[in-house]
């Protein structure tokens, strides 16, 4: 924007010291007469120059406004540009600890294959699915000390068998001679030998496995009807020849021997709240 008003200049001043009265008052009068004149000219001007400065003062505040602008995104700028100085710095050290990492992974390797061995704490498989499911080898509670354990690995896949799971198959193979006794304890064998003395005796059993187990213990009965009969538990039930099942050896037609060996099965699956008792007799 600019000034376009022009002033026109006014014209000599009268000069009563040097000029005639008729030159003096034709002086006069023009230079009123100019004065006159100049006033909107004057006004007009000075509308025009209060514009500019307004205009001036507009763009003096716009180039303030930019000159931040452009100081922040130079600042900004700046910051990006050590932003990604770092970065570059971070991705040089990632690059550089993943090199160390697959050369540390690569020796492990090669040393795991030959000479390292992982503490029976630490467990060496997990689940899947359930990570809190894990398994671990414990190597203190049964190995000497000094001794290396070879553990071949089948051809085959399966479930591992634990001992307990042989538990019944080493009993069932297990004979024991209980002499004289009467009491019948499950784990000590899974045929037992029971020859008591001449008089009252009385037949007890325990150890049976819970109730829902199939439970079979064989018996060998020396002479266990002399002197009288045995007396059974309150949950013992006896197979007739017929099979039909008595609450006692009599009403099963069971005639305990005085001079030989009975032969009897007794099953429970209950825990031993209930006895079936079968004498194989020929």
């Amino acid at each position: 924007m600019t000034i376009t008003q022009v002033i026109t200049a006014l014209p000599p001043a009268p000069n009563p010291l040097t000029d005639t009265p008729a030159v003096f008052s034709e002086k006069a009068a023009a230079f009123v007469a100019a004065q006159q004149v100049m006033v909107p000219e004057l006004n007009a001007f000075r509308t025009q120059a209060n514009a500019l400065e307004t205009n001036v003062n507009a763009k003096e505040a716009a180039s303030d406004a930019a000159k931040t602008a452009a100081e922040t995104a130079r600042d900004n700028a700046l910051e990006y540009k050590n932003n990604a100085y770092t970065a570059a710095d971070a991705s040089e050290n990632y690059k550089n600890q993943s090199r160390d990492y697959s050369i540390a992974a690569a020796g492990s390797a090669a040393t795991a294959s030959t000479a390292v061995a992982f503490i029976d704490s630490n467990s060496i498989a997990k689940g899947s699915i359930d990570a809190s499911k894990q398994v671990r080898f414990e190597c203190d509670a049964l190995i000497p000390t000094g001794t290396v354990i070879p553990l071949t690995v089948p051809a085959a896949g399966g479930t591992l068998a634990l001992l307990s799971d042989l538990q019944e198959l080493t009993r069932a193979m297990t004979f024991y001679d209980n002499g004289t006794s009467t009491a019948v304890a499950y784990a000590n064998g899974g045929t037992q030998r029971v020859a008591p003395a001449s008089g009252a005796k009385t037949m007890s059993f325990t150890g049976w496995p819970a109730s829902g187990k199939q439970a079979v213990q064989f018996l060998e009965l020396v002479n266990v009807g002399l002197g009288s009969n045995p007396a059974w538990p309150a949950g013992a039930r006896f197979i007739r020849y017929d099979g039909v099942i008595q609450t006692t050896a009599a009403a099963a037609n069971i005639t305990w021997q005085t001079g030989g060996t009975d032969y009897v099965m007794v099953s429970t699956r209950d825990g031993g709240t209930t006895l079936i008792v079968s004498v194989l007799r020929g």
